[in-house]
């Protein structure tokens, strides 16, 4: 008799793999998906098979590892779980159902669906409604753009939840009635969340999503205690870094034909930079969608229609590929790819980031290219544009961004580097 899983051949649009499990007992088989999503570098800390996650060890751990991190210790635990359900029903299971396998899983995701009194269960508790918000996630539509919502927006409820059922057992509740949502939970939230290192953002992040529940319960009539709208969402400014033209050329040198997929990612990347596309949306285009030295799409975030002129590495890059954009891979992999490349090129000014961990100020110096990822890209477009004095509107349109103050977030140019721009401004003002 064996339990066996492995990782789906093909990925999901976010790059992650489904783990598949099968049993096998003599003449006894059945197969199927386990509805846990992960990558091939966390397949063994998922499974089991190593204890040890992929980033233990790493000097800096910054707040998109911290999301990854949490992401596959919530897989972990749920896989765990199944194996162990999956253990309790062997015992009873008709092996001669080969859909027994498929049922025990969905039993474990969509409880509700086997057991009809829970299915009419008077929503009373905090925990109650955010089940029910998660299980309707996948139906609801984004406001914005009319569109499901992604996945990762309802990784990121799920993920929320977790942290809050942690919390409960911290304290050593089981659930929370609305009635007990006011400032003392709150503050003791909040601090669980600090004790745990996460960043001022990933703080503030929790916190939106459970305001967002909130007001959903609110909203469907289960909620009345109306103390969550004062709960305060932390923001920060990170100190996040762009590649100058200088290191955009200096990484376009190298010449990387002996280590193909470096090459790939390189050129990725060096798309992101000159086109300010973000990846999700940048690996979407086809060869239909570049014409007349345009690209034409709509962004899958906002929906909102862009039209970016090819820059003369863009159109390079695009020659070299027969106009059809490199093979797609995980985001995940990316952003570890383009790290490598970067180091290779030499891209080793050294960086200080400061920010807000475990309610602390800390700071850290690094080398540049330890914090290259994909979005480096597209901040870095936008940032060479604004030095260049395109107008800021201009460099809105390409980027797609809505507002100006969501733009100038993206904007990463020093204070030395203001007065170099307005020194130059003035001598051409006053020849």
């Amino acid at each position: 008799m064996a339990i066996i899983f492995s990782l789906s051949p093909k990925s999901n649009i976010n790059g992650q793999h489904e783990i598949l499990i099968r049993y096998k007992s003599g003449k006894y088989a059945a197969r199927a998906k386990g509805n846990i999503f992960t990558s091939p570098d966390w397949y063994e800390f998922v499974t089991g098979n190593n204890s040890d996650d992929p980033y233990k060890g790493k000097r800096i751990i910054t707040p998109e590892m911290e999301e990854i991190k949490t992401y596959h210790n919530d897989q972990k635990t749920k896989f765990a779980e199944i194996i162990s359900k999956i253990d309790e029903e062997l015992k009873i299971a008709d092996k001669n159902n080969s859909d027994w396998l498929v049922s025990v899983i969905d039993k474990y995701h969509n409880p509700v669906k086997y057991d009809p009194k829970a299915a009419e269960l008077e929503i009373k508790t905090v925990f109650q409604f955010i089940t029910k918000f998660i299980n309707e996630a996948p139906s609801r539509k984004d406001k914005n753009t009319g569109r499901p919502l992604t996945y990762n927006n309802i990784q990121q409820y799920k993920a929320t939840e977790k942290h809050l059922k942690d919390f409960a057992k911290s304290i050593r509740k089981k659930d929370f009635a609305f009635s007990d949502i006011e400032q003392k939970f709150y503050d003791k939230f909040v601090a669980f969340l600090q004790e745990k290192d996460f960043t001022q953002n990933s703080v503030g992040k929790h916190i939106r999503v459970l305001k967002l529940m909130l007001n959903e319960a609110t909203t469907q009539g289960y909620n009345t205690n109306p103390y969550y709208n004062s709960f305060h969402v932390f923001t920060e400014e990170t100190d996040t870094i762009y590649l100058n033209e200088n290191e955009l050329q200096q990484l376009k040198d190298v010449d990387f034909s002996k280590i193909p997929h470096l090459d790939r990612v390189r050129d990725w990347f060096l798309l992101l930079a000159w086109t300010g596309s973000r990846f999700s949306d940048l690996e979407k285009v086809a060869k239909t969608d570049i014409k007349d030295g345009f690209i034409t799409f709509r962004q899958q975030k906002t929906n909102a229609k862009v039209v970016i002129p090819l820059h003369p590495i863009v159109l390079e890059i695009l020659e070299k590929c027969n106009y059809n954009l490199p093979a797609q891979i995980s985001n995940q992999k990316f952003n570890t790819y383009i790290k490598e490349a970067c180091r290779i090129a030499g891209i080793n000014a050294t960086e200080t980031m400061t920010r807000t961990v475990g309610g602390e100020l800390v700071t850290e110096k690094f080398d540049k290219w330890e914090h290259v990822s994909s979005h480096t890209g597209r901040r870095s477009f936008c940032t060479n544009m604004y030095k260049r004095g395109l107008p800021t509107l201009m460099i809105m349109s390409i980027s797609g961004h809505k507002t100006e103050k969501s733009f100038l977030k993206y904007i990463k140019v020093k204070q030395n580097e203001h007065a170099e721009m307005m020194k130059k401004a003035w001598a051409n003002m006053y020849k």
